[in-house]
């Protein structure tokens, strides 16, 4: 018996994404009563099947060849008919469709991040801190640094997003970037400041494209700033012993409680970004990072390096440091290779710009793609490797949640997160404030044909919104900035995956 068989696959036509978890009916076109042939529902991937022999239609329809269209349900809503492009005469045997349909809609995505994020707390946003235990990404982490060497070749492998004239080779050290300030005009007004770099490659030549709003006005960033610090102690680390791997050094000295310590950098770095409390709490341990450095030094290191000569990076986090006197010591070495500034820090404040903490992330991320007079000054790779798998681990998963609302999950492969959070409620500004940087790289096959390229997209961004209620209600404000920040990301990666952000 002949068997007519239908495969297909809902997509979104604003994503680029699946949808899943809709109804598809298939119907058989007549005349006067079009007929239900069949049935099923979009998994995960978006897909679906049906199947049926021939003398189902012979006996119910007196049709050797159907008239087949669908309808698309989302619970019990019709929100897409094909009833205006037929497959006539369907044909025996294995038939594949691709349904697309408009499903993508940025209100709709505040109002699902709105309640995700209810019952959060002013200094615990629930989306923010999301943590990475349930992350479809805690076991990619630490292919990460390899899957950050993949370059386009060309012919398997192309850029995503292609660039145009306004692109341009990754400033050298210190260049301050033309930034398109009318750029992120998309984004909510609650996006106060925010800086996105753009990557592309053009005939192997790495290039990009700033955009921003407000991007070089310096405030407080809150700890989205704690990964200056660390990047600097690589740094220093490589610049006195390119020897020395960050992973198999230590830091060595006595605690705020009088213990002699002698623990892996790694472990405290992660503590850092995780937040997880392992050793000691992300705040002091971000204050004693700072303290391999005189304060104007580190200052003029991040100025050197972003050319923005106007910050200041002179505060700590709200915490004594962990360890006021550390030693870094390289078990390679077997040597101190870095100590304390050992005079006492005149603590002040940390105001740089979104658009310094962008430069800094991307020349991690970045550091394969770019030339080494644009690269961080005297750093091995094998010890950034050490910082990405740590930032990997950030309990913000704002990207995670707009892969998964862009129905995206399932259609790219060697991703990459890494990111850094910030939050607080500011009685200098009287308001509620939340700070998101983060680095983005992913690779997407090509949909509808397996033999055309696939797809590399990369991008940076810091973003850093604020919310005041009248009257005030910190609780409240936390809970729709919140919201407000992963509908912003879930935009910003929307554009990039359908090449829409230049």
């Amino acid at each position: 018996m002949a068997i007519f068989r239908i495969s297909g696959r809902v997509i979104d036509s604003n994503t680029s994404g699946v949808v899943s978890g809709l109804r598809i009916e298939a119907w058989d076109k007549e005349l006067i009563v079009n007929n239900l042939v069949g049935s099923a529902i979009t998994d995960h991937h978006g897909s679906f099947g049906m199947e049926f022999d021939e003398s189902y239609f012979q006996e119910l329809f007196a049709d050797q060849r159907p008239d087949i269209f669908f309808k698309v349900f989302c619970d019990q809503q019709l929100v897409k008919s094909t009833d205006n492009s037929v497959l006539w005469n369907l044909d025996i045997g294995d038939t594949q469709v691709l349904i697309t349909l408009d499903n993508y809609s940025k209100d709709n995505v505040y109002k699902k991040s709105l309640k995700a994020a209810d019952q959060g707390v002013e200094d615990n946003p629930k989306l923010l801190y999301l943590g990475i235990a349930n992350s479809s990404y805690k076991q990619q982490i630490k292919d990460y640094p390899s899957r950050l060497t993949q370059k386009p070749d060309g012919k398997h492998l192309v850029s995503g997003i292609k660039a145009d004239q306004t692109f341009s080779p990754y400033p050298i050290l210190g260049q301050l970037p033309e930034i398109d300030q009318q750029g992120l005009e998309f984004l909510h007004q609650d996006i106060k400041e925010a800086c996105v770099c753009v990557g592309s490659f053009e005939d192997q030549e790495f290039k990009v494209k700033w955009l921003g709003r407000n991007a070089l006005s310096n405030d407080e960033f809150w700890s989205g700033t704690k990964i200056i610090p660390i990047i600097n102690l690589v740094s220093r680390l490589n610049s006195k012993s390119p020897n020395d791997d960050l992973d198999k050094c230590t830091i060595r000295g006595t605690d705020q409680a009088g213990n002699q310590r002698d623990i892996p950098v790694c472990d405290l770095i992660t503590d850092v970004i995780s937040y997880d409390y392992n050793t000691a709490s992300s705040n002091c341990l971000g204050a004693m990072l700072k303290r391999f450095a005189p304060q104007m030094d580190l200052e003029n290191w991040l100025k050197q390096i972003t050319g923005n000569d106007s910050l200041i990076f002179r505060g700590r986090y709200g915490e004594k440091p962990f360890i006021e006197y550390p030693q870094l010591f390289g078990s390679t070495t077997k040597s101190i290779i870095l100590t304390a500034d050992p005079e006492p820090p005149q603590w002040e404040s940390n105001t740089i710009s979104a658009y310094d903490l962008n430069r800094m992330i991307s020349m991690v991320g970045w550091h394969n793609y770019i030339p080494e007079p644009c690269q961080l000054p005297g750093v091995k790779w094998d010890s950034l490797e050490s910082i990405i798998r740590a930032m990997g681990n950030d309990p913000a998963r704002l990207v995670d949640l707009a892969i998964k609302e862009l129905g995206l999950l399932n259609m790219i492969d060697s991703t990459v997160i890494i990111s850094k959070l910030g939050n607080g409620v500011t009685s200098i500004r009287n308001r509620t404030e939340a700070v998101y940087v983060a680095l983005v790289k992913l690779v997407k096959p090509s949909l509808d044909d397996s033999l055309k390229p696939a797809k590399l997209i990369t991008f940076s961004m810091a973003l850093r919104g604020a919310k005041v209620l009248e009257p005030r209600d910190c609780n409240r404000e936390a809970v729709e900035l919140d919201a407000r920040i992963a509908t912003e990301v879930t935009e910003i990666l929307r554009r990039a995956v359908m090449g829409e952000l230049v």
